[in-house]
């Protein structure tokens, strides 16, 4: 499938924090704070010792001055004299950057902790209330059975009729205490030790005696049971949630001063330390270390010092703009080795979330597996595995290719999980619609307005390897069977996984079922839209056309009796050779299978 090209932004104009309006060079210090500053003590002034890390707010002989910030001009000098001698001494005085970090944490942790400590209450109360219920439920079933064991004519004068069943309810887990009573309201028998007073760690229930042939109730029966244990674990959670909150806020300022350290104190420092080499007429820039990004702050101010500098030392303006020009050559190179980078660190990550090609050679499946991406990452996924004596296949081709295709292929790769391991589903078609609903769950597609218009086509096989029997379910992909020197196709539904509700509105919903495939002498190929989809010439002087499903059975029904290894390498030849100067237009994956003979004759 095709999706929407993806490009970098552009730098968008930054001022302040978030970017007002864009960033002159004359106004680049201002945006700092350090347009009207106040004369600062000497360096030999009282004052306390410390730095930026931690020590509360900067006054006057802080560390700052001692670096030669000591003789800045008066407050109030104008823009236009901020590259005067002296103009950028002491810039930084009165700032408090660790405040920063302070009031990150004041704002963010505590809707954090609550929303935490809420969430473990609730589930904890959830738990209580259910398990409650249950107690409830479990004390008045003891009463109606115990009293049906007790209840026949003359019970009360014949203490063996309820001694044994008072006896045996006494026996049960959680029992605290019974009383029963004749249709008079006497207490006739007792078990167990009567509770002090009825409260929270008590429940009681009670049940009438019904002997037939009376119109009223004979007698009644009290059950008492003890909720000590479940008190005992709901106040567990409750400790439990305020663990994990306190656990949580020891992480969230650990992760956020060091965070802050070196994202904002550190580049400030560098930049602080450069302005005092400015003054001094020795022409520093502030090292950014190689890893520039447009979309941060420091950086851009910096980077707009940086210019500042070269401005000032170069004094021509046809070096300038060479100087930036180069800048900016080497910007979008770090810009595009970033993203190659991440695409490549991507690559690794699709790489490990792919099962293993063999994992079926235990089961004696025979696999080959052709995976090419578009690009370095991929939409199309497969998925191979061998659960409770079953031969799971799956080939997915989901929406659009490169970065957004590999999010999807996440997505169908935690929900084809879920699916086998903890709901344990068998059936394909019962996994290809649990995909669709979960796949629709995660996109938000199930509401009205729903932003994602994004889904997969999906094709899957289940083979039992001790009946020796195939079934197949599909959603926009068949499954392609050769046998006997004959290639014929298996389809399934032809809509897809995914999608929104309202997209499919007025259309007809087609039904997954599952298909009973023979497996004897035949070979299975799974294999998505960019196989079929080659555009390319059968001839040097014919038009451009596509292969088709046509023209790949032919190629396969060539290589029939090679190993399915050599027979993915030489459908890949082809494919490259048919498209010839074309270009690919979409991910390619097939995965060719076939079982052992025993698996086979089984089968037929």
């Amino acid at each position: 499938m095709s999706g929407p090209d993806t490009a970098l932004d552009s730098p968008r104009p930054v001022g302040g924090i978030r970017g007002a309006r864009p960033l002159r060079t004359g106004d680049a210090l201002a945006q700092l704070g350090f347009a009207d500053i106040d004369p600062v003590p000497a360096a030999g002034g009282a004052g306390r010792a410390g730095g930026l890390r931690g020590a509360g707010p900067i006054r006057r002989g802080d560390p700052l001055s001692k670096r030669g910030f000591a003789d800045v001009l008066a407050a109030g000098a104008p823009a236009d004299e901020l590259m005067k001698p002296g103009a950028l001494r002491g810039a930084a005085r009165g700032r408090d950057l660790d405040s920063l970090s302070h009031t990150l944490f004041l704002r963010i942790y505590p809707v954090i902790g609550a929303l935490l400590l809420l969430t473990q209450l609730g589930i904890a109360w959830v738990t209580y209330t259910d398990q409650l219920r249950l107690y409830g439920d479990r004390a008045h079933l003891l009463a109606r059975l115990t009293a049906a064991a007790i209840a026949r004519p003359d019970w009360a004068r014949d203490p063996d009729a309820y001694d044994a069943p008072l006896k045996a309810l006494a026996a049960e887990p959680d029992f605290a205490h019974a009383v029963l009573r004749d249709a008079a309201g006497h207490v006739v028998g007792t078990a167990g030790a009567a509770p002090p007073a009825r409260g929270w760690s008590t429940l009681s229930a009670q049940a009438d005696l019904s002997v037939p042939g009376r119109a009223g109730p004979a007698g009644s029966l009290t059950v008492t049971v003890s909720t000590r244990a479940l008190r005992d674990n709901a106040a567990w959670q409750v400790m439990l949630a305020l663990g994990a909150s306190v656990g949580l806020m020891i992480a969230f300022v650990i992760t956020l001063h060091a965070t802050v350290r070196r994202h904002v104190m550190a580049p400030l420092m560098r930049l602080l330390l450069a302005m005092r080499e400015i003054e001094h007429k020795r022409w520093t820039t502030v090292e950014l270390g190689g890893a520039y990004r447009p979309s941060n702050e420091i950086d851009v101010i910096s980077q707009a010092f940086n210019r500042m500098v070269e401005g000032l030392r170069s004094g021509d303006a046809a070096k300038q703009l060479l100087v930036e020009l180069e800048q900016a050559h080497d910007r979008l190179e770090r810009a595009n080795r970033q993203v190659v980078e991440s695409i490549g660190y991507a690559r690794r990550i699709q790489d490990s979330v792919l099962p293993d090609r063999n994992a079926l050679a235990g089961a004696g499946v025979e696999v080959a597996v052709l995976w090419e991406p578009l690009h370095v990452v991929g939409g199309d996924y497969f998925w191979l595995e061998e659960i409770d004596g079953l031969c799971v296949i799956a080939v997915a081709d989901c929406t659009g290719h490169g970065v957004p295709g590999a999010f999807l292929t996440l997505i169908v790769a935690t929900a084809l999980d879920r699916l086998l391991h903890e709901r344990g589903l068998r059936a394909p078609a019962a996994i290809l619609a649990g995909l669709d609903a979960m796949v629709r769950t995660q996109l938000r597609q199930d509401g009205r307005g729903a932003e994602s218009d994004d889904g997969l086509d999906c094709g899957l096989c289940v083979w039992d390897r001790a009946a020796g029997t195939l079934h197949f379910a599909g959603a926009g992909l068949s499954l392609t069977v050769v046998r006997d020197g004959v290639a014929e196709r298996v389809r399934g539904g032809r809509r897809g996984l995914g999608y929104p509700r309202p997209a499919r509105a007025g259309q007809r919903e087609d039904v997954i079922a599952d298909i009973a495939v023979p497996v004897a002498g035949a070979t299975f190929y799974l294999m998505t839209d960019g196989i079929t989809d080659q555009m390319g010439r059968a001839a040097p002087d014919r038009a451009p056309r596509l292969l088709g499903q046509r023209g790949v059975a032919d190629s396969l029904l060539r290589h029939a009796d090679l190993p399915l290894a050599a027979q993915a390498a030489a459908l890949e030849a082809d494919l490259d050779a048919y498209r010839g100067a074309e270009t690919r237009r979409d991910d390619m994956t097939l995965v060719a299978f076939r079982f052992p003979q025993n698996g086979a004759a089984a089968a037929a």
